[in-house]
């Protein structure tokens, strides 16, 4: 009965190892690592490419980066490529302020689909019309007057704020919490079939 109890506990850790290490390859999948512009970022002007960089190689045949307004509409025509574990996305025009979303999709090497999506602002007021040529060329008073005025320079571009440097790159911390919970599932499970094991070695002593 001894020798028994004992290979009864030999098979459950064995098997709890394995599902430990079976865990770890699942929670061990391509994942982003970087963004730019950050998660939460407050651009003073319009960036000229959205990066994205993953911990492996990504598919360059199955690549999708979007950046949409507040609507979802899409601001960016260009398309996104891959280069090893880089994705590029090019801006092309510049994009007006506002808040708009990066929507991510791509297929690492090994066939994982990664997908999320990040937010930035660029700052500025969306709504201000564009100055126009004709209507300071009809005024010269006007435009004499603004080229005196302390504030003919041009606004001073704001210091990028906060949120910019302090956001963090939250896909890899979620995933860092992904693996930590696997791991204390697989060893609470190992500490109760342990714990069952040995209460069971005792009673049969007991019972001698």
């Amino acid at each position: 009965m001894r020798l028994m109890t004992r290979g009864l506990l030999l098979v459950i850790v064995t098997t709890l190892l394995g599902i430990g290490v079976g865990a770890l390859p699942a929670g061990a999948h391509s994942q982003l690592i970087s963004i730019t512009p950050k998660d939460g970022a407050t651009l003073p002007s319009s960036p000229t490419e959205v990066v994205l960089t993953f911990n492996e190689d990504v598919n360059p045949q199955f690549v999708t980066v979007r950046v949409t307004d507040s609507e979802g509409g899409d601001v960016v025509g260009a398309k996104a490529t891959a280069d090893g574990p880089k994705v590029t996305l090019p801006v092309g025009d510049p994009i007006a302020a506002g808040s708009y979303n990066i929507v991510y999709r791509v297929v690492s090497a090994d066939s994982h689909p990664i997908s999320g999506s990040t937010t930035f602002t660029i700052e500025g007021d969306p709504q201000a019309p564009a100055p126009s040529a004709t209507s300071s060329s009809a005024d010269p008073s006007a435009s004499s007057s603004e080229s005196t005025s302390p504030s003919a320079s041009g606004p001073v571009a704001p210091a990028p704020s906060a949120s910019s440097t302090d956001a963090a790159d939250s896909p890899q911390d979620q995933s860092g919490d992904n693996h930590l919970l696997v791991w204390a599932l697989v060893l609470a499970a190992l500490a109760a079939a342990v714990g069952a094991t040995l209460y069971a070695v005792r009673k049969d002593r007991g019972s001698e």
